[in-house]
């Protein structure tokens, strides 16, 4: 197998010379062969066309690395990279991002669906605003078999986002558009962070003052049926708070932190309906 030096120079040796505007960079790991046709079919069909995709696949399964790989194929515009070890998710995310050729950087994943205006809309406004670092929008909430459960909305401006950073996420992960210089100048995700990279990101940006927009329409279509989360992850998530602590928004960071430390303490069957309840809008 090659190792991951020789699988870079295959990535960037096989793209064209012209770099793209727009990287999306996408992480997958023993995805169905359905659900990621149905996914990077979404990005072929994007009305904005000067991107490339860098899928960071770390398929276990053969079968499954082989049909990733087959559908990336199917668009020159799509490059398919195989590390030769175990990167997790973190890592993956900073490799692909290395790899990435376009000044701005769209978060992905390999389950959900893009709707075919999301890098258009993004890019239009990340022209239009340069002063934003970091650019989300809304999920529409599907299950498994693509109905659409419910949606979730987020704050639009920046000072409604870094307020509501303080208790819960703000910003959809695989709904993000960012710059590519500000990973360059801030550092990537943490590999050391198992979960919430995102929010441990974020936070540090934040500290460093870059700024943070939302755009109100629905960007991906999110396959999320349970809201459930690994005992783990609250872990990271007040490692992540306290790592990014500082004195603005003060009463808001303390009560984040101890609201995440108490709700830490739940029972998953309780979390789900209150956290349905309070951060979910229903399908109609």
């Amino acid at each position: 197998m090659k190792s991951q030096r020789s699988m870079a120079c295959d990535a960037l040796n096989s793209a064209p010379s012209s770099p793209p505007r727009v990287s999306v960079v996408v992480p997958a790991f023993n995805e169905s062969a359905e659900v990621l046709a149905a996914s990077l079919g979404s990005l072929r069909a994007q009305t904005y066309d000067d991107f490339e995709c860098v899928v960071v696949d770390e398929s276990t399964r053969p079968e499954l690395a082989q049909a990733c790989r087959a559908a990336c194929e199917l668009d020159p515009r799509f490059r398919y990279v195989h590390p030769s070890t175990r990167l997790g998710l973190a890592a993956s995310l900073n490799y692909g991002i290395q790899l990435a050729r376009g000044e701005l950087i769209a978060r992905f994943d390999s389950d959900d669906i893009c709707m075919p205006e999301r890098l258009a809309q993004q890019v239009v406004y990340m022209d239009a605003y340069p002063e934003v670092g970091v650019l989300g929008g809304g999920l529409e909430i599907i299950a498994e078999d693509g109905r659409t459960l419910a949606f979730r909305d987020y704050p639009q401006e920046h000072d409604a986002i870094e307020k509501r950073f303080q208790t819960t996420n703000a910003i959809a992960h695989p709904t993000v558009m960012l710059r590519k210089v500000l990973i360059e100048r801030h550092g990537g995700y943490d590999a050391d962070f198992r979960y919430a990279e995102d929010l441990e990101l974020w936070l540090r940006l934040l500290n460093c003052g870059v700024r943070f927009m939302n755009l109100g329409s629905v960007l991906v279509r999110y396959r999320q049926e349970s809201t459930a989360r690994n005992r783990h992850h609250w872990q990271f998530n007040r490692r992540a708070r306290w790592r990014n602590f500082s004195s603005r928004y003060l009463p808001w960071r303390v009560a984040g932190l101890l609201a995440v430390s108490a709700w830490a303490l739940l029972p998953a069957r309780l979390q789900e309906p209150v956290f349905k309840g309070l951060l979910f809008r229903r399908a109609e």
